[in-house]
């Protein structure tokens, strides 16, 4: 088996030997967004409109196992849709509870606090809520 270094600089490197060797850790990009737009990739989006903003996510399945974060870096609460999905899919889910309920939709608005954030996960299929800090609502069918 192949020795694997990752550097900051070069990415994953195959090498002889054996094993894995970071030199760095992997990190993602914090990326600003400041007016309505659509989410081309996975990363740590912060959203900074001066009001509401709205960002509409790639499909699931575009992006299997990738991890998305956004956050509010003002008051005003942001919105993401799943509009890239097909018409009726709820594709925004949150984790089931103890009762066995589970909030649905095809879209989520962050609520208006400083620092509220999502943090999802890609099944292949939806977008599943992995954490969050403040007020989530879902809505749509």
């Amino acid at each position: 088996m192949p020795k694997v270094k990752y550097t900051a600089a070069q990415g994953l490197i195959q090498e002889a030997g054996s094993g894995v060797q970071l030199e760095s850790f992997p990190t993602v990009p914090v990326i600003g967004k400041i007016a309505t737009t659509a989410i081309a990739a996975p990363g740590v989006y912060t959203f900074t409109a001066g009001a509401v903003m709205t960002g509409s996510m790639p499909t699931a399945a575009s992006f299997p196992g990738a991890v998305f974060v956004f956050r509010n870096g003002d008051t005003n609460g942001s919105v993401l849709t799943g509009s890239a999905e097909a018409a009726g899919v709820q594709v925004f889910k949150a984790p089931v509870t103890g009762s066995g309920t589970q909030a649905v939709g095809s879209k989520i608005q962050l609520a208006g606090t400083l620092g509220a954030s999502v943090v999802l996960q890609s099944d292949g299929r939806n977008f599943c809520v992995i954490g969050q800090t403040g007020q989530i609502t879902y809505s749509g069918t």
